[in-house]
């Protein structure tokens, strides 16, 4: 428990600096969502036992760093055109050794998490100014979130959430996760509301708790998703990179749906007046 608190913590703090230095040169929130997608792309590939073929690894790979970084610029169509069309292209040379089953997962893995992280890039450019703060809030509800159904299932873990996924995740933890991703946002927007705001902006809490539980069950659907994907390949981590998690794609899967879903639910329920 000790390495998995101290690894998690030391990322939490890189990843929040980087995003304080994204409030002053936004195109670094380009460069880190390009590195987590490509970093998650090859965790994947390598789970499905594709990341071997580079026919498929590179034209994925360059997808998910090349997509984050035009997505805050017109050119973003011309990357969601031509991966596609590259892959299908692959396949139809290379029918005999390249099924539609690897086509398939490498295509559909690579689409979600890429364009599931670039929707932080796009958070971000939507309202600059609040940038940061839009970003630690949708960061805080599934990572919070996770970390207090980590200790809630610890201490008070009795009925099992999905046992045939993951064997270790409770009920009790997962409502204490949902407690916890709320309580998370709220002091974030808190933080931010007394000490960072400086032009009278308020948050509308209610708004921000509602997010908040919902997006908390969506993060746990991330989650799980992820881990039933692991349990197909048969493998236990995506990888050994951070101690005490696994793979960076074990720290991210929470995050997956959850951001596309932060940033929706601000299109039509702001959380700031």
């Amino acid at each position: 428990m000790k390495t998995r608190i101290i690894s998690g913590v030391s990322g939490s703090l890189l990843v929040a600096l980087m995003m304080i230095l994204g409030q002053f040169f936004p195109i670094i929130y380009n460069f880190l969502i390009a590195f987590a997608s490509f970093a998650c792309v090859a965790e994947i590939f390598s789970a499905g036992g594709i990341a071997k073929d580079m026919r498929l690894l590179i034209p994925s790979a360059l997808f998910a760093v090349i997509y984050p970084l035009l997505v805050s610029t017109p050119y973003w169509g011309i990357a969601v055109f031509l991966y596609p069309l590259l892959m299908f292209v692959i396949m139809l040379l290379f029918i005999e050794t390249i099924s539609f089953d690897k086509t398939a997962f490498a295509l559909v893995t690579t689409a979600i998490i890429t364009f599931s992280f670039s929707c932080f890039v796009t958070l971000c450019y939507r309202d600059i100014r609040h940038s940061l703060y839009y970003i630690m809030v949708a960061v805080a509800i599934p990572w919070v979130a996770d970390a207090g159904a980590y200790f809630a299932g610890s201490m008070l873990g009795r009925h099992k959430l999905c046992p045939k996924i993951s064997p270790k995740k409770t009920v009790e933890g997962a409502l204490g996760g949902l407690l916890a991703g709320v309580l998370g946002a709220v002091i974030v927007s808190v933080i931010f509301q007394f000490f960072v705001f400086n032009r009278g902006e308020g948050v509308l809490y209610l708004h921000l708790a509602l997010m908040a539980i919902i997006g908390g069950f969506v993060s746990i659907i991330g989650d799980l998703s992820f881990s039933a994907i692991k349990r197909g390949c048969h493998i236990k981590d995506y990888g050994s990179i951070i101690p005490g998690h696994g793979g960076i794609l074990d720290r991210c899967d929470s995050l997956i749906f959850t951001a596309p879903f932060v940033l929706l639910f601000v299109e039509y329920f702001p959380i700031l007046s």
